[in-house]
């Protein structure tokens, strides 16, 4: 898995977005018949999850993301935040959007980046599964490794402070949708060591070998 910038908290809306401040500013605009959804991204949205290199999250131009993710997956982690970074948008959490306006934002984003498809398909989950830790293991040494371990050439994705970060919902959005604009393939695509890509159940494994570093990083350090 080349480049993913230690997966940058690749997360999604939906699949884990986990962008890297405290209190993120969150813009209080309407939507509905105000604000056009392209409008909405670009306040409130393409800070993290822009097209290119610089966003901090899952980009959302993404065909690959907008066929495996569902509506709820999205409008889901919208309202509700994810992970320890983003935030919920949703009103009567804070944030600046009614129930109503992040469906249809949804709604919008799927008709302009999804060719207005209905997610969940793709042959895998847009949430997370859980896998085997100990399978996952050899999955990370024969398909990660060479980018993601210790001296890979993308960074540490089991750095204590980079899954301290991250959701396990954003390994899993960072395995299953990859990020094509740093090099990092989708879960089905050639990446070293297995050039058909992982299984469905090979990313089961793998995002919960990952997950398992991270309570072992934090009992080290307590």
């Amino acid at each position: 898995m080349k480049r993913a910038v230690m997966f940058c908290s690749m997360v999604l809306c939906a699949s884990g977005c986990d962008r890297p401040s405290a209190s993120p500013a969150v813009q209080h605009v309407a939507l509905a018949g105000e604000l056009s959804t392209q409008s909405a991204f670009d306040t409130n949205c393409r800070g993290c999850h822009s097209q290119g290199a610089e966003g901090a999250a899952l980009p959302l131009v993404n065909a690959n993301y907008w066929k495996v993710a569902t509506d709820a997956t999205i409008i889901q982690a919208i309202s509700h935040g994810q992970g320890r970074s983003m935030p919920a948008y949703l009103a009567s959490e804070g944030g600046p959007f009614t129930a109503e306006q992040i469906t249809s934002l949804v709604h919008g984003m799927r008709t302009l980046w999804g060719d207005g498809q209905p997610g969940g398909g793709g042959g895998i989950s847009p949430v997370l599964t859980a896998g085997s830790a100990s399978a996952g293991a050899l999955v990370f040494s024969t398909a990660c490794a060479s980018c993601h371990a210790g001296q890979g050439t993308a960074g540490s994705v089991v750095d204590p402070m980079y899954l301290r970060m991250i959701s396990d919902q954003g390994l899993w959005s960072a395995v299953v949708y990859g990020r094509s604009e740093l090099g990092m393939p989708a879960w089905n695509q050639a990446m070293p060591g297995r050039p058909t890509g992982l299984s469905a159940q090979e990313v089961c494994d793998v995002v919960s070998w990952i997950s398992s570093q991270r309570v072992s990083n934090e009992k080290v350090t307590k």
